[in-house]
C-alpha cells in the first residue's frame, strides 16, 4: 500500500499532518489549517484516517531489535 500512496500528494500531505501533529502537539493556528483541509474533500479526510492508523500500527510492531530473538543469552 505505500508503494500506491508514495507518489499520490493527498496521502503525502496526510502523512505529512500525522507526524506533525505526532511531533509536537498543533497549536491553534495550524489545528484550524488541519481542519480545513480536511474539511476540504472527504477523500483528505478518509487519506489522514489511514495514516494515522499506519501510524498507530507501525508504533505497535516491535523493530527486529527489540523482539528478542537475536539475544545472546
Amino acid at each position: 500500500m505505500a508503494d500506491a500512496n508514495q507518489n499520490d500528494p493527498v496521502w503525502q500531505t496526510a502523512v505529512d499532518w500525522v507526524l506533525h501533529a505526532h511531533d509536537q502537539p498543533l497549536d491553534p493556528k495550524a489545528t484550524a489549517a488541519l481542519t480545513a483541509w480536511l474539511d476540504q474533500d472527504p477523500a483528505y479526510r478518509a487519506a489522514y484516517e489511514e495514516a494515522a492508523r499506519v501510524w498507530l500500527l507501525t508504533g505497535l510492531v516491535p523493530s527486529f531489535e527489540d523482539d528478542g530473538s537475536n539475544s545472546s543469552t
